[in-house]
Formats: structure tokens, sequence, C-alpha cells
């Protein structure tokens, strides 16, 4: 996670040297369906997708609440990477990457800074925040929005591919619970 944070810093910086883009965007890609505010993890229910997520990320920016905000950061990354997983469409797996950096992208130095310093807390495997989430998680189980948000960001959303887009045969509580053990070292 710290390695996608890090990533994302790096993206961020070399967007700013100007390169020009042409954009095209399929209707629900990156989209958030509910806006949650800034919920607590307990508030943070499992229908939620990461751009829900990332909308209560910037509301707990915008309430200087700095936990909550890495919490549900840390939150919308585990769960896109559950959809990475669970998403067929190879070429739609960099959702993440995007929603991470349009997360952020909002953000003052300052907040980008205080958002660090609260995630650098998830680094000590005995801390209180780590302990904190990975209990949340775990109680809450499996993640159970809607994947439209990835599935319509891959090629696939302008191809016309067939089918519901999943990968076949997918074992969400597996795919789960290794995700959690290796990403954020919960269990």
């Amino acid at each position: 996670m710290m390695m996608r944070l890090g990533l994302t810093m790096a993206v961020l910086a070399a967007g700013a040297a100007g390169a020009q883009v042409t954009n095209l965007e399929a209707p629900g890609n990156l989209a958030a369906t509910v806006d949650p505010g800034c919920v607590t993890m307990a508030g943070a229910d499992v229908r939620l997708s990461p751009p829900d997520l990332g909308l209560g990320v910037r509301a707990c920016v915008g309430q200087g609440d700095w936990d909550a905000a890495a919490d549900l950061y840390a939150l919308m990354l585990l769960r896109a990477t559950f959809d990475i997983k669970r998403v067929e469409d190879a070429s739609a797996h960099q959702a993440g990457d995007i929603l991470s950096m349009q997360v952020t992208e909002t953000l003052s130095e300052t907040e980008l800074a205080k958002l660090g310093e609260a995630l650098a807390k998830f680094a000590d495997p005995a801390g209180a925040q780590k302990k904190a989430f990975c209990l949340a998680v775990t109680a809450a189980g499996v993640p159970q929005h809607d994947p439209a948000w990835m599935i319509q960001h891959g090629m696939g959303a302008f191809l016309g591919s067939e089918g519901d887009g999943l990968v076949k045969g997918f074992d969400a509580e597996s795919a789960w619970a290794l995700i959690l053990r290796q990403d954020m070292s919960c269990g």
C-alpha cells in the first residue's frame, strides 16, 4: 500500500509536466454511486465502492479527520485490489490508480502531507490504528459493491465485451482473505 501511495505521488508529479492527453470515458467509469460522507470504519458498509470511499476520504480531509481519511483511503485501495482480482478485463485494472490520483489531486500539499502522516501509522504492525483497521475490515467481511466503476474503465466498455466482465469462478472469500493478509498483514 505504501508503494502504491508513492506511485500515486510520482504520477501526480509527472502529470504536472504538462503532457497533452486525450481522455475517453465510458458511462460509469470511476463513478461513485453513494456519497457516504466522512464515515468511520464501522460505517464503511461493504456495499461502498472504491469511488464511494474516495468521496468519504475527501469529506474526512475537509473535516480535518486525518485518521478517518487514512482508514477510508486504505480501504478504498484494498477494495480496488479486490476488484482487480475479480474484473476480467486487464485494461480496466489501472482504475484503482487513476481513482487514487483523482482523490489526491484535489488536496493541497499540506493536506497530502497530513494524509501521508496518518497513512504512515499503518506501517507499525503493532500500532493501534492498524489493529483497529484490521479488526474492522475483517469483521465487515467481503466487499459487496458493484465493480462497474472498474469494468467501465477498461477497453471492454468500448469494444462491447460479452458477459458481466467478471472472472468466472471467482472465489470472493479466498481473494479477500488473501488481500487482507498480503496487502495489510491483517490476520
